[in-house]
């Protein structure tokens, strides 16, 4: 063996013993984040709930925000659970990188046609579980949707919102548009009215990236077929 085949050899074995580290750094970044707010979502639930009506006066329609943490929220165990998180346009992405992040939405009842509750502060990254169909966490029914089952690396915190509905606290993402007006506020101090209440709280959130965390996926399908992966590549 010549002394470049073994520089060569010693290269490849330290970028991926480099890479291991940098990953393993990720993930416990990305747990310590989603630990940070859940406990202070626990905290939070001894302070009760504030509910406004953004229709007040209008009998017809009624749709109410609603802040704080229910006390009926709860951290649960993760370990030894395969969960599922139904996806969208983004399986590439997720697939690549075996990671997921947090939405825009929240977590929202919805009476059609009359009225809906959003929980303005159930924000994250939404599980459920392979026996639970799409339609019963809002999504639309559709028997061949795209989603990925996975496992949690150990230490990631799950709170359960209501039975089969629950979630990795975390912060929330929000559209591009409205980043570009946060980004401009606190470059300028200047901002509508309309937004500072919602700016405010994004402060408090600790500013506009949204969490993310990685997973280990055991399957997926795609396109209506399902393909087995390695959880441990």
């Amino acid at each position: 063996m010549t002394f470049k085949t073994l520089s060569l050899a010693f290269s490849l074995v330290f970028s991926f013993a480099l890479f291991a580290q940098t990953e393993q750094e990720t993930i416990k970044s990305q747990i310590l984040e989603a630990r940070s707010i859940t406990n202070s979502w626990m905290t939070k639930k001894k302070d009760g709930l504030v509910k406004r009506d953004q229709y007040e006066g209008q009998a017809e329609r009624s749709d109410y925000i609603i802040t704080g943490i229910p006390k009926e929220v709860k951290e649960v165990s993760p370990q030894g659970i395969i969960y599922r998180h139904y996806v969208g346009t983004n399986m590439p992405i997720i697939l690549e990188t075996s990671q997921l992040k947090t939405g825009i939405t929240p977590y929202v009842i919805m009476s059609p046609g009359f009225s809906r509750e959003v929980y303005e502060d159930l924000v994250g990254i939404f599980l459920t579980t392979p026996q639970t169909p799409p339609e019963r966490v809002g999504l639309p029914r559709n028997v061949v949707a795209d989603y990925i089952d996975f496992t949690l690396y150990e230490g990631t915190p799950v709170v359960e919102i209501e039975k089969e509905i629950l979630l990795i606290p975390g912060r929330p993402d929000l559209p591009a548009w409205l980043k570009t007006l946060y980004l401009d506020y606190k470059a300028t101090g200047r901002v509508d009215s309309h937004y500072l209440s919602l700016f405010k709280r994004v402060d408090q959130r600790g500013g506009v990236t949204p969490t993310f965390m990685k997973v280990r996926i055991q399957s997926y399908r795609q396109n209506g077929k399902v393909y087995q992966m390695n959880p441990f590549k």
